[in-house]
């Protein structure tokens, strides 16, 4: 019964010691692609036995759940059914990479990969940036009363919130007269900026649409 107890705690400091690392640096991934959270053992242990689990804010229900060598479905979050894929080629190695099918807006945020093994448990937190880039920017006039202009810049397919910017003709920002922005339901914004100009101040001006996250633009 000793030489039991002594194994029992032995296993356990040997979980406890382990530690679960993934990225460092936040996943970006765009609107369509697929999600790859690869999570792994240091140092390097068999995971086939142990209960791993993908979770956003709370462990119930899952994005996925591996137990018993195999999927648990009936904890898995509805929105994530029928578009993951867990690679297990490394399991011995202590690495598993989840695979999450065609990236929505809703996939942004924090997302957490635990490892259990006989209720002692070690996690590590993911960071996953979505990135819608959108259409090109289309530029409209429409005449107003004493001779000025309305411009219109618009756009569409864009997350996070895009950064909209008029330029004159010597690169300088011109601040917008007025901005709309609207999100439609898959999470994606639609952009409207506005730029008021008098024929005494009329040249050539850009319109340019960008995401914070890629710096493209």
């Amino acid at each position: 019964f000793e030489s039991f107890v002594v194994c029992f705690f032995f296993l356990l400091y040997l979980i406890a010691s382990l530690k679960v690392i993934g990225p460092s640096q936040p996943l970006l991934v765009r609107v369509g692609e697929d999600i790859q959270l690869t999570c792994c053992l240091s140092p390097e242990a068999n995971a086939q036995s142990m209960e791993v689990r993908w979770v956003r804010a709370h462990r119930y229900p899952a994005v996925y759940v591996y137990m018993d060598g195999d999927h648990v479905s009936a904890e898995q979050m509805a929105e994530y059914r029928g578009r993951t894929v867990l690679v297990t080629d490394a399991i011995s190695e202590g690495r598993l990479t989840l695979q999450i099918h065609n990236a929505r807006t809703s996939d942004d945020g924090q997302y957490r990969c635990l490892f259990e093994k006989d209720g002692v448990y070690q996690e590590n937190t993911l960071d996953v940036k979505i990135v819608g880039l959108g259409s090109s920017p289309r530029i409209t006039m429409e005449g107003l009363a004493d001779g000025e202009m309305r411009l219109m810049c618009s756009s569409e397919g864009w997350f996070p919130q895009p950064r909209v910017q008029w330029r004159d003709l010597e690169g300088r920002t011109v601040p917008s007269f007025s901005e709309v922005l609207a999100q439609g339901s898959d999470g994606l914004f639609r952009v409207e900026a506005f730029l008021q100009v008098t024929n005494s101040s009329a040249g050539n001006v850009t319109c340019s649409i960008g995401n914070p996250l890629f710096g493209e633009e």
